[in-house]
């Protein structure tokens, strides 16, 4: 890895534990801010519900004691009420409360005609109040119509248009015509009602729900809103809200009611808690399913503490990252911008030009200046060995230029002798002679095109590919016979392609050549030339020892013999003009035999 990017790398690596450092803390505050709110709300809503709880056992132990006196008393009124049906109701309740001494008691009487309706009472707010929808009142007159007799509750009951705890019997006093009672005790303060009601009138958080149900349906009443109702019959019909049974969890107050857990809902700046007051229905005991007691609790003191964890959260993040970007600048401009310039200098092969970074004394700068000394001895090398290799290609083509005359007579008397040689005892010498010159003049074309391919261009042109291996075969004939190594062409005729006549040739000579030096002797070089499909394949077969590293093998100055001298540039010159012309080029060894195969894409 680079020196730089292991700086940055820290840089980064050092920012990610600073910011998940943070962000454990912010978020394991936060949630421990949760745990905190929900602890709270807990203690809140089990304080309140105790206390109302208490309140109301207590009141409930206390009316047990009174049920026999409040019997007594209604067998009283029944039997006046029967003598005289048009009695005043306030001169009876006047009566009963002197004759039972009934001075901490209130009294209220009513009357209800055979639609469970009441039509008359000392309890004005009762007037018109249809019975029918309090099933425990109901239930006793269904009774008293059938038995006549005195039924007195089991419970006690809680008046929604006064908060108070009341305790009801009923009786059939004539013609469908009913008697009940309700009894309410003055000394009895702590009750139930009495603490909702001051909550309710302090607070204005509280709101108590009673809730009912009957067949398929649940319904309920806000109590907290018919303290402000002139008459039970009107709140009971316009603040009834009545859901059916399969809508029942659609409704919180009612899912409250039902399951029996707390529904909390968070606000902005408090939660509202919907608690049941009993912990199971309570139809049995009470006349009605549950009470919801909603209680908004104003946590606003903790949003705010969070509020300001949550700053102080954003402003640490800001100051490390301001701090963070202080040390990536100063990193950068002390040291990777530095590095950077120096390598940009390396990779553009020129000096180093920053004066500023000259122009210190740390070990960068020091590093810059050698490598500036470096680079101008390295220059001074380099242009005295491009001034030696243009002298080596100079020489080298000069050469080669004298030796095209002396070789081009050593070749036309070479042709001389053959033809005009009438003993054949001198024929292998001749033989010998004319491969010799044939190599050389091989060799000769090899240096020549090596010494001007790059300065001069080599035009392609649509050629006989299958003459010209012919005759090149014909040129190699001579010296594969005085080697022991015969060719055995295999031409498909009149094959045609586009490529540089001199570059075909080199491409052909060269393997023609390589074959004859290294193939085994007495065993025949196979040269195929043949068209497939869309492509012309020359293969140059020869029996050998597998080549060690056909990988190599088309590398400049690579010999696979080193016993065998010669130039080592044939095979990397061949490489190089199938890449110019995009032929497909390879060696293999199969049966024995190295195949140097050409593709050449018509």
């Amino acid at each position: 890895m680079k020196l730089k990017n292991k700086i940055y790398s820290v840089q980064i690596i050092l920012v990610l534990v600073l910011f998940s450092f943070l962000t454990f803390t912010y978020l394991n505050y936060q949630e421990q801010y949760k745990q905190d709110i929900k602890e709270y709300i807990n203690n809140e809503v089990e304080l309140r519900k105790k206390a109302l709880l208490t309140s109301y056992n207590n009141v409930t132990r206390d009316f047990k004691n009174k049920q026999k006196l409040l019997e007594t008393v209604h067998h009283e009124a029944l039997n006046i009420t029967k003598k005289n049906i048009d009695i005043s109701l306030d001169q009876l309740q006047k009566d009963l409360i002197k004759k039972f001494d009934l001075e901490d008691v209130d009294l209220n009487i009513f009357l209800i005609d055979k639609t469970y309706t009441i039509y008359k009472t000392t309890y004005p707010k009762d007037l018109g109040f249809d019975l029918n929808l309090v099933i425990e009142a109901k239930e006793f007159l269904d009774k008293t119509t059938k038995d006549g007799k005195i039924y007195v509750a089991d419970h006690i009951s809680t008046d929604m248009m006064d908060m108070r705890y009341k305790l009801y019997s009923y009786s059939l006093l004539k013609d469908d015509i009913y008697l009940e009672l309700g009894f309410v005790y003055k000394n009895i303060h702590n009750t139930l009602s009495s603490l909702i009601k001051k909550d309710i009138e302090d607070r204005e958080k509280t709101n108590l729900y009673i809730v009912f149900q009957s067949n398929n349906k649940y319904s309920y009443y806000n109590m907290s809103l018919a303290t402000k109702a002139s008459k039970k019959s009107d709140f009971y019909n316009q603040n009834k809200v009545e859901v059916d049974d399969k809508n029942k969890f659609d409704n919180e107050i009612l899912t409250t009611a039902i399951t029996g857990k707390n529904t909390i809902i968070e606000n902005e700046t408090s939660v509202i808690v919907l608690t049941p007051f009993f912990d199971e229905d309570m139809y049995e005991n009470i006349g009605f399913s549950n009470m919801i007691i909603e209680m908004q609790i104003d946590i606003s003191s903790k949003q705010q503490a969070l509020e300001h964890f949550k700053n102080i959260f954003i402003v640490s993040l800001i100051v490390i990252s301001i701090f963070l970007l202080a040390v990536f600048m100063f990193i950068k401009n002390s040291f990777t911008k530095k590095i950077d310039t120096i390598i940009d200098s390396i990779n553009k092969n020129q000096k180093i030009e920053d004066t500023q970074l000259l122009s210190q004394n740390d070990e960068l700068s020091i590093v810059s200046k050698e490598y500036n000394a470096l680079f101008d001895s390295l220059k001074d090398e380099i242009k005295l060995n491009e001034n030696l290799l243009i002298e080596n290609k100079r020489f080298i083509a000069d050469t080669v230029h004298q030796i095209r005359t002396p070789l081009t007579n050593i070749m036309m008397n070479g042709e001389m002798v053959k033809k005009f040689q009438t003993d054949d005892k001198l024929s292998l010498f001749v033989d010998q002679i004319d491969a010799s010159i044939n190599m050389l003049s091989n060799s000769y074309e090899d240096l020549a095109y090596i010494t001007s391919y790059d300065t001069i261009e080599y035009q392609p042109s649509v050629i006989n590919l299958s003459q010209i291996v012919e005759k090149r075969v014909q040129f190699f004939e001579t010296i594969s016979k005085v080697n022991f190594k015969p060719i055995v062409p295999n031409i498909q005729k009149n094959i045609t392609f586009s490529i540089n006549e001199i570059e075909c040739e080199r491409i052909i000579d060269n393997n023609i050549s390589n074959a004859v030096k290294y193939a085994t002797p007495n065993k025949q070089i196979y040269i195929n030339l043949y068209e497939i499909k869309s492509k012309v394949i020359l293969e140059i077969q020869s029996f050998g020892e597998p080549i060690k590293n056909p990988e190599k093998v088309f590398e400049k100055n690579y010999r696979e013999d080193e016993s065998k001298r010669g130039l080592g540039l044939g095979l990397n010159m061949v490489k190089k003009i199938c890449e110019k012309y995009d032929i497909e080029y390879g060696v293999s060894y199969e049966e024995g035999q190295n195949i140097f195969s050409y593709s050449f894409k018509i």
